[in-house]
């Protein structure tokens, strides 16, 4: 099925870029970074693979470093919205954006 073909509630209102980059995601409530990789990157929110499991709905911080000495890196808060066992090993976690900066 084309993307064309789909239902509109089905399509995502922002294109997601596919990446293998490293970051940090840090839990706001408890203060605790992981070091993560992020898999794919949209402006309203972000895959990492964590080696740690992340409770839905708990509060993030995203910071992926520029690869551009002297440009700014990106840092977004969020909500986690998905956590799900990774065949690998570690947890896939789905981070919907609440702000960047």
């Amino acid at each position: 099925m084309s993307f064309h073909d789909q239902q509109y509630s089905e399509k995502r209102d922002f294109m997601r870029m596919k990446m293998e980059t490293t970051a940090t995601l840090t839990v706001i409530a408890d203060n605790v970074t992981h070091s993560v990789q992020c898999q794919d990157l949209s402006n309203q929110g972000a895959q990492v693979l964590c080696p740690a499991a992340l409770v839905e709905d708990g509060a993030v911080e995203l910071n992926i470093p520029s690869p551009t000495p002297g440009m700014q890196g990106l840092q977004a808060r969020g909500v986690v919205v998905r956590c799900q066992t990774e065949e690998a090993g570690g947890y896939v976690i789905g981070v919907k954006f609440d702000s960047l900066a």
